[in-house]
């Protein structure tokens, strides 16, 4: 009974593992799109009166809690009212 907890232990600890590391890959492919996107395009991006926006929840961007996974990263649309 001792092996048998001792292997569910290994495996929960190497789907932690795994899921860290997935993590860890994907926030390093964004930082090296984002340095792609900024070179092609470098500068503030400036909204006008009147069109849609949405906004980003980076907040929910390193979260491990299973209810935050669930909800959405980006606002419904809004539309820029002034500067």
């Amino acid at each position: 009974a001792s092996d048998v907890l001792t292997q569910i232990a290994y495996v929960k600890q190497q789907h932690l593992d795994c899921y860290e590391e997935i993590v860890r890959h994907a926030i390093k492919r964004k930082a090296a799109f984002d340095k792609k996107i900024l070179q092609r395009a470098p500068g503030e991006v400036l909204f006008k009166p009147g069109q849609l926006v949405q906004v980003y929840r980076n907040d929910l961007d390193y979260t491990f809690k299973t209810e935050r996974k669930l909800l959405p990263k980006w606002s419904v649309p809004r539309r820029v009212k002034s500067r």
